[in-house]
């Protein structure tokens, strides 16, 4: 199927768009305004131009445009919910084109959408793939109808159904859909925000008990310094015992100095204790610090885990063995089907009650889907549930 890709957008602000020709007109004009996310459907003689794009936060836009000839698409959710994923699941999740930075943000890989050829040629494989190999999936249908040659426009809300859109399209040249939700509202950049604030902190701390490492180590040689001069002390009191002529002399001196040498005793002793202590506290803080950090490189390992793991995640789950249902509640960021399985294992025996494998379409973000189990439960039992995705269990309870 014959079709013109453009990519366009705003990189802090500033627009740009690959390839740059005549469209730059209506595609500019489009990104202005975008708040979360939007689509047009644009007919200029027989030309249909199909338009979505969508805020990526902090002045970023990024959008897609496809324009067909003499033909038009009778899907148009189908259309614009694929480019949503290709932003969304596909450029987002491989960095090409868009990228979360470490804050969390979304930012664009390069500077202009021409500077990255090969990430457009990416685009306009998995787009051309998806019309040649699915069936018609969009609806892709040949124009018949005579352009009326009036510029005249339509805003219309995103949920509006797809038979009102084609309705529509019969009456004005250009629809613009307006939808509520953005990628700017996605839960994984307030996941890596929280836990980027959470390495801060512990930086601060690390460096916080740093310093007051360092201020211990420096009291510690001031004492030994103390100690040592004490040590002087007890030996110039034991040459005074030489230093008299006469024994009276000699024993009143020899009394001096002994208790000088018990008083120094006694300090050496208060000096040993407070030693004791400061290497204490220091082994303490050095255990802290080890703590902190490896506090912080688990919350790192989070960070880069959740980047490239968590497109499916299980929230919760409750069950009733009366009516055989089974509620899941989900966290994901692509949308698309999902093969589950359920398995039911029955505690008392320990054997495998039931099983059930199901596909679900899951719409991304969060939500929820039932499961209806054929075989009775017993609801004075206790059984395990298991939810296999893949080769991994992902979520379950015990009901």
């Amino acid at each position: 199927m014959n079709f013109n890709l453009y990519l366009f957008g705003k990189n802090k602000g500033t627009y740009n768009q690959y390839p740059n020709d005549y469209t730059s007109s209506i595609l500019s004009s489009f990104c202005a305004d975008v708040t979360s996310s939007k689509a047009m459907i644009v007919r200029d003689q027989n030309l249909m131009h199909y338009i979505f794009a969508e805020n990526l936060g902090e002045s970023n836009v990024i959008g897609v445009c496809l324009i067909f000839n003499k033909a038009y698409i009778t899907h148009i959710s189908k259309i614009f919910n694929f480019i949503l994923g290709i932003i969304e699941s596909t450029l987002l999740k491989q960095g090409k084109i868009i990228r979360y930075n470490n804050h969390g943000d979304i930012e664009f890989t390069t500077t202009n959408l021409s500077d990255d050829v090969k990430a457009y040629d990416y685009v306009k494989t998995l787009i051309d793939s998806k019309l040649d190999s699915d069936n018609n999936y969009f609806g892709v249908t040949e124009l018949t109808t005579t352009y009326n040659g009036l510029h005249n426009s339509e805003v219309i809300d995103g949920n509006t159904a797809n038979s009102e859109i084609l309705k529509l399209q019969q009456t004005f040249n250009k629809i613009t859909i307006d939808y509520k939700k953005g990628i700017e509202e996605d839960l994984t950049k307030e996941v890596i925000a929280g836990l980027q604030s959470q390495i801060s902190n512990l930086n601060k701390k690390i460096e916080s008990k740093t310093q007051e490492i360092s201020k211990l180590e420096k009291a510690k040689k001031q004492y030994k310094k103390v100690m040592f001069l004490f040590i002087i002390l007890l030996c110039c009191c034991g040459g005074l015992y030489f230093l008299y002529d006469t024994l009276d002399e000699t024993e009143r001196n020899l009394q001096e100095t002994t208790d000088l040498l018990n008083t120094a005793t006694d300090s050496i002793s208060v000096l040993n204790n407070t030693l004791t202590e400061k290497q204490n506290i220091i082994t303490s803080l050095n255990n802290e610090v080890r703590d902190e950090r490896m506090q912080k490189e688990a919350a790192q390992s989070t960070v880069k885990y959740i980047q490239s793991n968590c497109s499916f995640i299980i929230t919760g789950t409750s069950c009733s063995l009366l009516s055989r249902e089974y509620t899941v509640w989900y966290f994901t960021t692509e949308s698309g089907l999902r093969d589950l399985k359920f398995k039911v294992i029955e505690e008392k025996s320990g054997r495998v009650y039931t099983e059930k494998s199901i596909s679900e379409n899951l719409d991304s973000g969060c939500g929820s889907f039932k499961v209806h189990f054929n075989r009775n439960f017993n609801t004075s039992d206790w059984y395990t549930f298991e939810i296999w995705y893949g080769s991994k269990i992902v979520g379950g309870g015990r009901h």
